[in-house]
């Protein structure tokens, strides 16, 4: 993992690891032509199936911008935080409870103090520049303010990867609306009208501007925490 430069003060997140796995399947569809040959029937996309591979990418986006601290810090900040106990890795939402005390400090409660260490661990390589303290079973956060300069480079970041989802949500709709053109040009079977593709075409551009819009809402969102003064 990429380290922190220390010198340029506190982090609000590894701006590196907003780059989101993508599955490469999630373009395709049902590429089937009719063939009285075949044993395959053609079919138009599930709408339902094209919204929710739409929706998966919006939300995965969202989950990643949980790790990025906005001008205040909230538990959130912690969700993604994996923790060596007990032999494994496991979350530290089974190992501790987070709560914010202050706007510049986090208090981490063990449920059994002897994973204190390795939670102190856990947060001091999770690349934000903290430097946690065990204090009688418990993890003292300090959380430095964030600068101004530094909060816009993160909102900038955030457009990028924002920007790249809503590319992978229409890479989906173009996936799905070349299957749809098929219908339209009569190549996946008599079963098939024209009117059937022309409304699921249809249906599947009202689905892709409704994520759209929620990924928006989820970027405007964020922007406005990490802003905030």
């Amino acid at each position: 993992k990429k380290k922190t430069n220390a010198s340029r003060g506190p982090d609000i997140g590894e701006l590196d690891d907003l780059v989101l796995e993508e599955d490469e399947n999630e373009t395709i569809f049902n590429r089937v032509e009719f063939d009285d040959n075949s044993d395959e029937t053609p079919s138009l996309p599930s709408v339902d199936d094209v919204e929710g591979r739409m929706m998966k990418v919006v939300l995965a986006m969202e989950a990643s911008f949980r790790s990025i601290r906005g001008a205040e810090p909230t538990p959130d900040l912690f969700d993604s935080l994996q923790v060596k106990a007990y032999g494994a890795v496991t979350p530290l939402n089974a190992v501790a409870q987070v709560v914010i005390t202050s706007p510049t400090q986090a208090n981490i409660t063990c449920f059994d103090p002897e994973t204190a260490p390795s939670v102190r661990d856990a947060v001091r390589d999770m690349g934000m520049n903290f430097n946690p303290l065990v204090e009688e079973g418990a993890v003292i956060v300090p959380i430095p303010r964030v600068s101004a300069e530094r909060r816009k480079a993160i909102v900038k970041q955030l457009g990028k990867t924002a920007e790249s989802t809503r590319q992978r949500v229409r890479r989906i709709r173009r996936g799905a609306q070349d299957v749809v053109k098929k219908g339209k040009d009569g190549k996946l079977g008599p079963g098939i009208s024209e009117d059937d593709a022309f409304r699921v075409g249809k249906e599947i551009d009202a689905a892709t501007e409704k994520c759209i819009l929620a990924l928006n809402d989820v970027m405007e969102k964020k922007e406005d925490s990490v802003m905030a003064v």
